[in-house]
C-alpha cells in the first residue's frame, strides 16, 4: 500500500440548518402551513401562528421569520411513497420545526458570495441568496434583517455552503 499523497482540504462541515458554532442562539418552534426545506427562510403569521415558506415581513401581521434548523432532529419523510427512506431535507405540511432567529447555522447560497455579504431570501420559495453590501437586492428577494455571511466564502466557486449569522431584531 503506497503512502498517502493527496489530502482532502474541502471537508463537509454540515448540512443546511446545522448549528455548528458554540454560541448563543434563539430558536422558536413553529408548525408549518406549507411544505419546505431545511435551511430555507419561513415567515410566521401573527393571525394563525403558522409558518409559511418565503413570505414578506410586514408590521403588525408577519413580524417574525427564521431559518429552519436542526435537520437531524426532524422526521425523515422520504421523497415519494415508493421510497420513504430517501435522504432529503424536506419538511411536510403541519410538521413542527425549529426556526432560528438569532445565532449562526450552515446555509447553502447558490450564488457567488463573500464573507460579509448580506443574506436575502426569495419571497416565494424561501431559498436563500446573498448580495454585496455595495450591491442591491435581487428581484423577488427580501433582505433578512441583520443577517450576513460570516465564514467559508465561496467567491471563486459560484456558491455553496457557508455559515450565516442571524441577528434578528425580534
Amino acid at each position: 500500500m503506497p503512502f498517502q499523497s493527496v489530502v482532502n482540504t474541502t471537508l463537509n462541515f454540515g448540512v443546511p440548518g446545522d448549528i455548528i458554532l458554540d454560541e448563543p442562539s434563539r430558536i422558536e418552534p413553529v408548525t408549518l402551513a406549507t411544505a419546505g426545506y431545511m435551511g430555507y427562510f419561513f415567515t410566521k403569521s401573527n393571525a394563525t401562528d403558522l409558518a409559511s415558506v418565503g413570505g414578506t415581513l410586514a408590521a403588525g401581521s408577519v413580524v417574525y421569520g427564521g431559518i429552519a434548523v436542526l435537520p437531524k432532529e426532524e422526521p425523515l419523510f422520504g421523497s415519494s411513497i415508493g421510497n420513504p427512506l430517501s435522504a432529503n431535507l424536506a419538511l411536510a405540511i403541519n410538521s413542527q420545526v425549529a426556526l432560528l432567529t438569532f445565532g449562526s447555522c450552515v446555509v447553502n447560497i447558490p450564488n457567488t458570495w463573500m464573507v460579509g455579504d448580506y443574506v436575502q431570501y426569495n419571497t416565494t420559495t424561501g431559498v436563500l441568496g446573498s448580495y454585496s453590501p455595495a450591491g442591491s437586492l435581487t428581484g423577488g428577494y427580501a433582505q433578512i434583517p441583520g443577517a450576513y455571511m460570516t465564514r467559508f466564502g465561496n467567491a471563486a466557486s459560484g456558491g455553496g455552503y457557508g455559515i450565516a449569522r442571524f441577528n434578528a431584531p425580534n
